[in-house]
Order: structure tokens, then sequence, then C-alpha cells
């Protein structure tokens, strides 16, 4: 009884002490395996870029309006001049990948002047078309041509860059932007004595963009509006400007 109690005592310790050196070992291992890397320091500048390029596009809000009674003819009023304008604008060279349908409604008008707000008293329909064409096109012509053929709303014109023109002038602004930043780091590096080692972080997400003018033209022509007044009215597109903004982190060394 004695003998096989020694016995279970030896066994124990011999199966204990590996595992006990086998612990230590994996800490040791452990710890070697978290070592945290000196951080190297780094210097932030914002790199930016700009360019004005003329407008390629133009993009030309149409509308026609018309009040009554009965909403039926209101609306049958509104799509005989709508059709009329749109048939003139293909005739003058415009075809259906120029003109779209960017609004449509019929809106109930009530006798709020009498404090009737349940009684309907006529309906009001909205047409409303969007013209886009080069920016070389002749837009006056065309907002003539509707304005004659019962547009009676014309709210605004915008000129705008092309998505490819955009594309193509953004990529290289971003180029100069860049080159920008790594200017300024530099010359700081040259002021505070230290070097640029290479770039940690580029932001992209904050390029920037650009802002298109817009030409508000007699917003309301009204309905006894008949003929354009001579002469014919004068659109002049203007030059848009492109800005890139570009943060920049250069990592520096002595």
């Amino acid at each position: 009884m004695v003998f096989n109690r020694k016995l279970y005592l030896a066994l124990s310790f011999l199966i204990v002490l590996p595992l006990t050196v086998i612990t230590s070992n994996v800490a040791i291992v452990d710890a070697q395996s978290f070592v945290i890397p000196e951080e190297k320091p780094t210097i932030s500048t914002t790199g930016s870029a700009e360019k004005e390029i003329p407008s390629d596009e133009s993009r030309i809000s149409l509308a026609v309006e018309n009040t009554n009674a009965n909403p039926n003819t209101a609306r049958k009023n509104n799509a005989d001049k709508m059709n009329a304008i749109i048939n003139i604008l293909k005739q003058s060279g415009l075809s259906d990948e120029n003109i779209t349908t960017s609004n449509y409604q019929i809106t109930p008008n009530y006798d709020y002047e009498n404090s009737n707000y349940d009684k309907i008293i006529s309906y009001t329909a909205l047409n409303k078309i969007e013209l886009k064409t080069s920016a070389n096109a002749n837009i006056s012509k065309f907002i003539d041509l509707a304005v004659n053929n019962g547009a009676n709303r014309v709210e605004n014109i915008d000129f705008v860059i092309s998505k490819k023109t955009l594309d193509e002038n953004s990529m290289e602004l971003l180029k100069d932007a860049f080159r920008n930043a790594k200017l300024k780091a530099e010359i700081l590096a040259t002021e505070g004595n230290f070097t640029i080692t290479g770039v940690k972080k580029i932001d992209t997400s904050s390029e920037g963009g650009y802002t298109p003018p817009v030409y508000f033209y007699n917003n309301y022509a009204g309905d006894t509006a008949e003929k354009m007044p001579s002469p014919s009215t004068q659109i002049m597109p203007q030059k848009n400007k492109i800005t890139i903004t570009l943060p920049v982190v250069f990592y520096i060394g002595n």
C-alpha cells in the first residue's frame, strides 16, 4: 500500500513537470510575438489644384402650364401645346435623346379666397421637359421656338461639363494636387531639417468638384405671350472652375 502511494506521487511529478515547462515556453513565445513596432513620424499637408474648363453640355428646362375648371381639359390643352413644342424642336435638329420629360402633374386648386378649403374650383396641369444639348448648339433658337409654340415657363439653363470631360481633367488635376502637397511637405522639411521618406496615406475622398453656373430666364412667360420679341434671346455659356483638394500624410526621417 505504501509502495503504490510512492509510485503514484512519482508519476504525478513526472507528468506535471513537462506541462509546466511547456506552459512556460508558450508564455515566452507569446510575449515575443506581441512586440509593438515603433510608429514612424509623419507630416500632413493638403495639396490643391484648379482649372477653368469651358462647358460642353447645356440643360434647358421648359414647361407648359395652364388652369381649367375641368382636369381633362387642362390636361388636353397642355398635351396639345407640348406635342407642338416637341415636334418643332425635332424639326430643328433635336432627337428623342435630347428631350426628356422631367415633371408632369395635375394639381387641384381650392377656394381659399372664400374659405371653402374643401371645394375644388379648378385644376392646374404642368408638363415640363428638359433639353440636353451641346453647349455649342443654338440654344437661343430652341428657347424661341418653344416659347413661340406654347411654352410659358423657361425655368433655368444649366451649362455643365460632361462626365467624360470632367473625368479627364480631374485625373490631371489630381496629379497637380499631389505635386502641390509634396512641395509643401518638402518646404517644411527644409525648414525643419528633416527629410520626406515616403507616403503613408492619401485621402481621395475629399477631391472636390465644381458648381456649374445657372441662368434664370423669364421664369414665367405668361399664357398671353404669343411671340418672342425681336431680337432673338442671347444665351452665352461660360467656363466652369474645377477644384481638387488632396490631403496627404508623408513619412519623415532625420
